[in-house]
C-alpha cells in the first residue's frame, strides 16, 4: 500500500465563519498526516483495496489575523484541554470516473467525535495526490457556543475547505 504524507507547506485549511456585519475567515496551515492507498493504473485511489488516512491540525495554527479574535477562539475550544483537531477517514466512495469521491471522516474537536461526510476531488499528478473539499460544520455539534458580542453575532454553521497536497514516501 503506497504512503502519502502531507506536504504541511502546500497544505491550507480555511474556515469561513458567517458572521452578521461581515464575513470572516481564519485559516491554517499546519495540518499534518498520511493518507494510504493503492492507485490504479489512471491514478485514482482503488476503494476496493484497504486504505486510510489520518490527519491532525494544531488549534493553536488556526489564525484570523486578529490578536483578540483568535484568543477568544482559542478559549471556546479550550485549547489547554483540547489542543488538536483530527481526523479520520472511516470510508469512501467513487461518485464518478473524474475523481470525485463521498468521504466520510470520524472527525474529532474539543473532545467530541461526529461522523461527517462530504464529497472531495482527488487527483493524482505522480508521487502527489491532491485532495479539495468544501464542508459544512455545525460548531455546537461539537459543544462550542460561538461567540455574541453586543451587536457582533457569529453563526454555528462554518465552511470547512481544505486543500490537501500529500507526497508518496
Amino acid at each position: 500500500m503506497a504512503r502519502f504524507e502531507v506536504n504541511t507547506a502546500q497544505t491550507t485549511v480555511q474556515v469561513g465563519l458567517r458572521v452578521n456585519l461581515h464575513p470572516s475567515h481564519v485559516n491554517a496551515n499546519a495540518l499534518t498526516g498520511f493518507i494510504e492507498c493503492e492507485l490504479d493504473d489512471q491514478g485514482k485511489p482503488r476503494l476496493d483495496q484497504p486504505y486510510r488516512a489520518e490527519l491532525a491540525l494544531p488549534v493553536e495554527a488556526i489564525k484570523s489575523g486578529n490578536g483578540l479574535q483568535d484568543r477568544e477562539m482559542r478559549r471556546r475550544f479550550d485549547t489547554s484541554r483540547y489542543p488538536t483537531i483530527t481526523a479520520v477517514v472511516t470510508h469512501g466512495e467513487a461518485l464518478d470516473g473524474e475523481g470525485r469521491y463521498r468521504a466520510t471522516a470520524r472527525l474529532t474537536l474539543h473532545g467530541v467525535t461526529k461522523d461527517i461526510t462530504g464529497d472531495v476531488q482527488v487527483t493524482a499528478n505522480g508521487r502527489t495526490l491532491t485532495i479539495d473539499g468544501l464542508q459544512v460544520i455545525n460548531i455546537k455539534d461539537f459543544g462550542i457556543d460561538p461567540p455574541r458580542l453586543i451587536i457582533l453575532k457569529v453563526e454555528p454553521d462554518v465552511d470547512l475547505q481544505v486543500h490537501i497536497v500529500a507526497a508518496e514516501k
